[in-house]
């Protein structure tokens, strides 16, 4: 559940999203909850994949956010492989963490070091029209990444999946791992009725 001193300041967003995504996505699922949480001063974590990753740390600078509110996650491999392509942003101040040596202990760092997610993953109908023949069932890392905050396994059988896990996925939750999405509302209180 979203707790009220997350408004001032002290709240931790973990962002994370697809690599290859619908034309206006981020615009659409990313913007309005990123320039919520920036109103509400918090700071952000997430990984360095491109993508939603990397789009969301360059929205996150256009709109003024102090390079030190942000902290992009690397694995051991990722340190040696990717550095270079965040030494911009570390050269503004920004920070970057090295957690494990598989890209799932990256993130289940993160969950670790954030209050809440901002997320958005697509269901299996909108993967198959989007990726057409290039579709296969998976559980992928931004859906991984929720499933890890309300404390459910990391896998599913999609087959089985019923029309609740459909739905449009962001998680607000606290460090407890209670989620936002297991109950309506704490979303909707922090972006003020978005």
């Amino acid at each position: 559940m979203l707790k009220d001193d997350f408004k001032d300041g002290s709240g931790t967003a973990f962002v994370s999203g697809p690599i290859e995504a619908p034309d206006n996505f981020f615009a659409d699922h990313y913007e309005p909850l990123l320039m919520k949480a920036i109103s509400l001063g918090h700071s952000f974590v997430m990984g360095p994949a491109s993508g939603t990753d990397s789009t969301a740390l360059k929205y996150l600078i256009d709109q003024g956010v102090e390079p030190s509110r942000i902290t992009v996650y690397l694995t051991k491999f990722e340190e040696k492989v990717l550095k270079d392509r965040i030494e911009w942003f570390i050269k503004l101040g920004g920070n970057f963490e090295v957690e494990g040596t598989t890209t799932s202990e990256r993130d289940a760092a993160m969950t670790r070091d954030s209050d809440y997610d901002i997320l958005r993953y697509m269901t299996i109908e909108e993967q198959k029209v989007f990726y057409g023949e290039r579709y296969f069932p998976r559980v992928s890392a931004t859906e991984k990444n929720d499933r890890r905050r309300r404390g459910l396994p990391l896998h599913v059988n999609h087959g089985l999946v019923d029309q609740d896990n459909q739905r449009e996925h962001r998680t607000v939750a606290d460090k407890t791992g209670k989620s936002g999405t297991q109950k309506p509302g704490p979303l909707k209180r922090l972006l003020g009725g978005y």
